[in-house]
């Protein structure tokens, strides 16, 4: 993967070479003006954080997206509402979860094998920690109470294992649906 961000930062400073001649080259009229705003609009686009992002801020930032989620979901349902009057909003929580965790995944992406696994690392030790916490007491209670609402229960459990959004391979391997609606492949 280290091989395909050089290329990527490769293309990036080349387009900006592009631009830049087009921009300040021979006269700099519209036709160029209109040529750079085409590239712009083309360039890949910027990773989220900066390059000085290590693995293990990269794996926090991951199980920081995990907690919020596990927290946001346990508060929502502490009072164990009527499934209807809080599916919509559960499922609207777990896909804002699964875009920050897509995202972030793109930044474990393109790191080479270490770094993938130093932010898995991080990620694990820091989703473990929730294990002993009222969040994960409250957890289990909330997910024991909807055993009964099947589909319901499903998308409760998912929560627990949301992280796998942000590693495409294991997401690919355990959610090869998922994957590919996200475009992930």
């Amino acid at each position: 993967m280290e091989v395909k961000m050089k290329i990527q930062v490769l293309k990036l400073l080349f387009l900006v070479v592009v631009v830049s001649a087009l921009t300040f080259g021979c006269g700099g009229g519209k036709e160029q003006s209109d040529a750079a705003e085409t590239a712009e609009k083309t360039a890949p686009p910027k990773a989220e954080k900066s390059p000085e992002m290590s693995p293990a801020d990269l794996g926090q930032k991951i199980a920081d997206v995990y907690e919020k989620a596990m927290t946001d979901l346990t508060e929502m349902l502490k009072d164990k509402p009527a499934v209807d009057e809080v599916q919509s909003d559960v499922e609207a929580l777990k896909e804002d979860s699964i875009t920050k965790l897509v995202e972030l995944g793109k930044l474990r992406e393109a790191l080479d094998e270490a770094g993938r696994a130093k932010v898995d690392l991080q990620t694990r030790l820091k989703a473990n920690s929730l294990y002993s916490s009222p969040i994960w007491e409250a957890y289990n209670d909330i997910h024991q109470h909807y055993f009964q609402e099947r589909e319901f229960h499903k998308i409760i459990a998912s929560f627990n294992i949301i992280t796998q959004y942000a590693s495409f391979d294991l997401l690919k391997k355990q959610e090869p649906e998922e994957a590919q609606r996200l475009g992930i492949q």
